[in-house]
């Protein structure tokens, strides 16, 4: 009789592997064992050919060409993944003109899209990760208290230390 063949690794999606976090969190994935679907903007962009030199990652890092506005794109990544790290977000090199056109709909309508993709192929464990300066610049926040979903950074403080990649709340 056959020994049994082993079970295949469990496969996650980290979005926006080429991205600073998401690299350290493909290094961690793929050290502990997971087949990783990292999305890229360009998996031949040569900023990307530290992914393809992890250990592990010649057999199980897939790099897949997606942009957060690209359902289909999202779709083909995500495809077979227990779980989805959504990390991509817009990071402008240079002071944008417009922050809520080039930052804030390109980030909320990316994340919408991941979570409609995950939803559909019925992904069982979903993180999306935002960034501190989400909850930074409260300047109303107590001194010492830990930051929750309840903090939200200041709209005018963000405006005039122009901080643009800031997801303002709106509370109606």
């Amino acid at each position: 009789m056959a020994p049994p063949s082993p079970s295949p690794s469990p496969r996650v999606c980290v979005t926006g592997g080429g991205g600073y976090i998401a690299s350290w969190l493909v290094k961690l994935l793929l050290s502990r064992g997971y087949a990783v679907h990292a999305t890229v903007r360009d998996p031949c962009d040569q900023k990307n050919a530290h992914l393809m030199q992890l250990d592990g990652a010649a057999e199980s890092l897939s790099l897949f060409k997606a942009d957060v506005l690209d359902s289909a794109a999202l779709a083909a990544a995500v495809d077979g993944c227990e779980g989805v790290f959504h990390v991509a977000s817009p990071v402008p090199a240079d002071k944008i003109a417009d922050p809520e056109s080039e930052v804030m709909v390109p980030a909320v309508k990316g994340t919408l899209n991941i979570l409609e993709v995950c939803s559909s192929l019925k992904v069982q464990k979903v993180v999306v990760v935002s960034s501190t300066a989400a909850v930074h610049y409260d300047p109303n926040w107590p001194q010492g208290k830990p930051k929750d979903e309840s903090c939200w950074s200041d709209r005018k403080v963000c405006r005039d230390n122009e901080v643009s990649n800031v997801r303002i709340r709106t509370v109606s």
